[in-house]
């Protein structure tokens, strides 16, 4: 997965024509808030939030997915997928074609609400 690759999401996702786009570390500065379950500690940042009238999208990048890094990694799917739940959006995720197995197999013994991007 590459800049070129995100940047060509990014511009797909702009095409949808939100009402506002925040990228994280995006040059005009608007970074999506961090979002945490009640009284947790650890909080998570999405990479791009789309805000529509009636729904708010959720995009997490995952360029690297190891074993090690699963359980944190659910932990903060499952949060954006709740997030995007209470605003009726959806929760996209966006990985390498060649982590997409792990995925899909932890999306399915995990029934996680995630719709999976492969780039």
């Amino acid at each position: 997965m590459t800049a070129k690759d995100i940047s060509n999401l990014i511009s797909e996702i702009e095409a949808t024509e939100p009402i506002r786009l925040q990228v994280k570390g995006s040059k005009d500065g608007e970074d999506p808030r961090s979002i945490g379950f009640y009284n947790a500690k650890k909080q998570f940042v999405p990479d791009i939030v789309a805000r529509y009238a009636n729904k708010r999208d959720y995009y997490a990048i995952e360029k690297n997915v190891t074993e090690k890094d699963i359980p944190a990694l659910v932990f903060k799917w499952i949060l954006f997928a709740a997030e995007a739940r209470k605003t009726t959006g959806a929760f996209f995720l966006v990985i390498p074609k060649a982590k997409a197995g792990i995925c899909e197999a932890l999306i399915l013994d995990k029934q996680l609400d995630i719709n999976l991007i492969k780039l």
